[in-house]
């Protein structure tokens, strides 16, 4: 099942003639990924390291609304390596944050069962490295994690 994020706007409209009195109006948006393409989702972030101090890239857990270990699971795992340093992925619990109204926003305060994956640039690199990480969902859903990362 997907999952969608909507997005309440308002818009002030202002007519052109003079005089004319400011509309409020409201509207209900839908957000849906972009990139899709390949059978997958393509997403691109960014992150920043400073030296050689390992940073997290990316995390993903399926977990129940009783906070368990959902099953079938999520899978992650590094599909390009970086040029400038190590990308791992770690099965290790971590923290969530799901939004309010989601029921799983019950298990925020606890660390769940979940992947993680972490960069650690090369000693005494500096300037850009790029990991790309595929990730996956118990319905079906594949994710292409594309992070970019400046090393300072």
């Amino acid at each position: 099942m997907r999952a969608k994020l909507f997005v309440g706007a308002c818009l002030t409209v202002l007519a052109a003639a003079a005089g004319a009195v400011a509309q409020t109006r409201h509207f209900q948006v839908a957000i849906a990924p972009v990139g899709t393409s390949h059978g997958y989702q393509t997403v691109k972030i960014s992150k920043a390291a400073i030296g050689n101090a390992p940073i997290r890239i990316w995390a993903n857990a399926a977990i129940d609304p009783d906070c368990s270990a959902h099953t079938p699971g999520a899978t992650l795992t590094v599909v390009q390596p970086p040029a400038h340093g190590v990308a791992t992925v770690s099965d290790e619990p971590y923290f969530v944050a799901y939004p309010p109204g989601n029921p799983r926003s019950i298990c925020n305060d606890r660390k769940v069962p979940g992947h993680q994956a972490f960069y650690t640039a090369a000693a005494g690199y500096a300037g850009r490295d790029r990991v790309v990480l595929e990730g996956s969902s118990p319905d079906g859903q594949v994710r292409r994690i594309d992070v970019e990362v400046d090393v300072r």
